[in-house]
């Protein structure tokens, strides 16, 4: 099975599950620089005030997951999204 759109890890557990309809939680890494690659942006050495962002991105990632495991995962995407 093929999951369009999706990286190495994430399709590595389409595969094992065999199915793609699955809720998944995403967190953005925003964009690079203007002089950055993205791949550099993506896996390159963060600053302290990065870390401080993808800190809580994580924070607001499990409060999603918490939130559907408490009340449902539509409830939790019109908390959620765009929030963070």
């Amino acid at each position: 099975m093929e999951a369009h759109g999706t990286h190495n890890g994430a399709k590595s557990v389409v595969h094992l599950l065999g199915t793609d309809k699955f809720p998944r939680i995403r967190v953005g890494v925003g964009k690079p620089k203007e002089e950055q690659e993205l791949v550099d942006h993506v896996i390159g050495k963060i600053s302290e005030d990065e870390r401080e962002k993808i800190d809580e991105g994580i924070r607001k990632a499990v409060e999603a997951v918490n939130e559907i495991m408490k009340t449902d995962i539509d409830i939790a995407m019109n908390k959620y999204n765009g929030n963070c």
